[in-house]
């Protein structure tokens, strides 16, 4: 296929990805910019802002690098004034000439000349006029130079050399009083000695625009190249494909093959770190197999109108608008946007339009995700753990609409744990180790047909409760046992987001909840019923609006410690490469690993590894054993359970009714899921509409 240039996207309007990669790397060189300012010997860091300029100029269209030049520059006008702006200007002028003389390929001798010229000369221009008409301007930046020369002067005088120190001194009396010539030649000998060290690191630079970025924008760097081809991602055949990530030891998918065709639904199925979500991006055409190929009648157009439309497990990521009705429409042009409203009701997300997408729960974003890939009109829908972060209801109503989409001639690839979800689906995938092991019906894949929710104590015990405690009666109401001592007491409990504003919107409302040292609760509800705010304010991450809430007799909001917060996306809080060192960040080597033993981990085999080489339940193990480190009184786990197979739920249940019953630690885990309750807790709390509608104990 024969793919030219397409001059309406040299030309036109910026695309959706060259705008999130403005956003991203104006913002990074913004931060080095301010830390320049501030910080002491901070120069350093205002010369690294031009790194980011230079790799948005040399991956995408002059007038890119221009926007994010003038937003850095305007926004570092609020925090510094003029000082700061003009450092931003010169980091943004000297990095939109280096990168663009790297995207064109020119030499070195032309590739300085042209940044002298293009940069240089208009930097000295207009710091000489700057400091020509703010003569007080001029005076303070020479005033900081005389201070810092005083220090020089002392250790120069220290080490017997005080001639070298007053020749200095006369050389800066003589720089400051001719300042119209100094300042210009300072300038262009600094972007001279910038440029230079630029194209020494060429190489670097060129590498980290190929491989950093270019390797996962798919579609959307294409049209920013201005290439141009039809769009037709499916049918796709994917023929004997591997990939292996980089700095990885094994292969995250070996000798592939596969098959999506239009009007089909492929469900993937495996455990996790099988190599399921690589494989969809690679039929996304966000990653390039390094030997196979994917073999399609055109380009997959991920991201654009009539193409390939991904859903991922985490919503936050794909959700840009400030309202509903922003992110619908988002990158979208005029005459291309749908109506909002029937597209909102697909997703059951009905007089939504002006929400702002702040106030939306877990799920609410979801569904939103869902509805704004389908305003791209796509061929290929992918769903990679769509349905993760959604209650059983919720779960239902996005397989009937994935098998609608399917019915109306789309293709379907939807990725999941849940094998009931693989009832609806014409072919079944099982991966496992990087290949695709099996490929049948759903009859053959054993799929159980969508039951619901999963009823609590299932699992009778005939021997009672784990560790040997009494079983409670299955359906037996809170208050005919004794409670635990309470360690944690909500009364009142209310929250409202944007309180006072017209955008204000009730999360919770008269929450009472006591909570006894190593006691377990799971606190369930629909989606949008307050779950993630409740835990939150458990977790001490916000003070409650109305009422109060108090652990150990103190504000939770006050008691710094004593809460650990494990969040729905484990490697969010791993913040070091490996995993002993993020344990024991804070803390020694050998409490780390007793923490990692006391979530069922080796610390000596699984410590010198790397974070990104764990599957999901590990990382939330590890992210689990960074907060026992601190010795919490209490556990919160927002959603545990997402994006986990059966083996790594089961594991993490086990591991938290031992941290209760053995280490005294009370949790509450908030979640849609209900596989093995019985082992996260005694007993379990109802919220519809932000408010407590149901109590009862978790039968064994």
């Amino acid at each position: 296929m024969q793919w030219r240039r397409n001059e309406s996207v040299i030309h036109g309007p910026l695309r959706p990805g060259e705008l999130a990669e403005v956003a991203v790397l104006g913002d990074l060189a913004l931060v080095l910019e301010v830390i320049g300012w501030f910080a002491p010997l901070g120069g350093a860091f205002q010369a690294l802002a031009i790194v980011p300029f230079a790799v948005l100029s040399s991956r995408h269209r002059l007038r890119a690098g221009v926007i994010a030049v003038v937003s850095a520059a305007s926004v570092a006008f609020l925090i510094g004034g003029i000082g700061i702006v003009l450092q931003t200007a010169l980091a943004g002028s000297v990095g939109l000439s280096i990168g663009t003389t790297f995207r064109r390929r020119w030499t070195s001798g032309v590739s300085v000349a042209i940044t002298l010229l293009v940069a240089g000369v208009p930097i000295a221009i207009v710091s000489d006029f700057v400091d020509w008409i703010s003569p007080g301007f001029r005076r303070l930046s020479f005033a900081q130079v005389r201070l810092l020369w005083r220090d020089v002067v002392r250790v120069l005088d220290g080490l017997g050399m005080s001639q070298a120190a007053a020749n200095g001194t006369h050389t800066l009396n003589v720089a400051t009083t001719n300042w119209w010539i100094t300042i210009p030649v300072v300038e262009l000998a600094a972007v001279l000695l910038v440029a230079a060290l630029c194209l020494r690191i060429r190489p670097f630079l060129l590498a980290l625009t190929k491989t950093s970025l270019a390797p996962y924008t798919g579609g959307l760097a294409e049209r920013a190249a201005g290439v141009e081809g039809p769009i037709a991602p499916v049918p796709a055949r994917v023929e004997g494909v591997w990939f292996r990530y980089p700095e990885a030891r094994t292969d995250a998918l070996s000798g592939v093959d596969l098959e999506v065709k239009g009007g089909a639904l492929v469900a993937l199925v495996g455990p996790n770190g099988s190599g399921k979500s690589t494989l969809v991006r690679v039929i996304a055409g966000r990653l390039d197999p390094v030997i196979g190929r994917v073999d399609r009648p055109g380009r997959p157009g991920y991201g654009e109108r009539g193409g390939t439309a991904m859903v991922f497990q985490r919503p936050e990521s794909q959700v840009l608008g400030v309202r509903v009705r922003d992110d619908l429409w988002w990158g979208l042009e005029t005459g291309a946007r749908p109506p909002i409203g029937p597209l909102l009701g697909l997703v059951g997300l009905e007089g939504f339009e002006e929400r702002e997408t702040a106030t939306l729960s877990g799920g609410e974003l979801q569904r939103l995700a869902i509805a704004a890939a389908l305003a791209r009109e796509p061929k290929l829908v992918i769903s990679d753990e769509a349905t993760a972060m959604l209650d059983a209801e919720g779960r239902a109503d996005i397989m009937a609409l994935l098998e609608r989409l399917r019915d109306q001639g789309l293709a379907v690839v939807h990725v999941t744990h849940r094998m009931a979800e693989t009832r609806v689906a014409d072919v079944v995938a099982e991966m496992r180790q990087g290949r695709v092991v099996s490929i049948g019906s759903p009859a053959d894949s054993g799929a159980a047909p969508t039951t619901g929710e999963t009823v609590v104590g299932l699992a009778p015990r005939s021997a009672g409760g784990p560790g040997g405690r009494p079983g409670p009666q299955q359906g037996e109401r809170l208050g005919e046992r004794e409670r635990p001592f309470p360690l944690v007491s909500l009364r009142g409990v209310g929250y409202e987001y944007a309180a006072g504003s017209p955008w204000a919107k009730r999360a919770l409302q008269g929450v009472d909840l006591d909570l006894g040292t190593g006691e377990g609760v799971v606190v369930t509800g629909a989606n949008g019923s307050g779950k993630t705010t409740l835990a939150w304010i458990l977790g001490g991450l916000m003070a409650p609006s109305e009422g109060r809430a108090y652990i150990g007799g103190s504000p939770i909001d006050a008691a710094p410690g004593r809460v650990g917060v494990a969040f729905q996306h484990a490697r969010l809080q791993l913040l070091k490469p490996w995993v002993l060192a993020d344990v024991a960040a804070g803390a020694s080597d050998d409490a780390a690993r007793d923490a990692l033993r006391a979530v069922a981990l080796d610390p000596y085999e699984i410590g010198p590894r790397r974070v990104d080489d764990l599957s999901g339940g590990e990382q939330r193990r590890v992210a689990l054993a960074g907060l026992l480190v601190r010795r919490p009184d209490l556990l919160v786990l927002d959603e545990p359970y997402a994006g986990l197979d059966d083996e790594a739920r089961l594991a993490l249940a086990s591991v938290l009714r031992d941290l209760r019953l053995n280490h005294g630690i009370a949790t509450v885990v908030v979640s849609h899921d209900l596989d093995n309750a019985e082992m996260l807790g005694e007993r379990l709390v109802r919220l519809e509409a932000g408010s407590v509608v149901g109590e009862e104990l978790i039968a064994w």
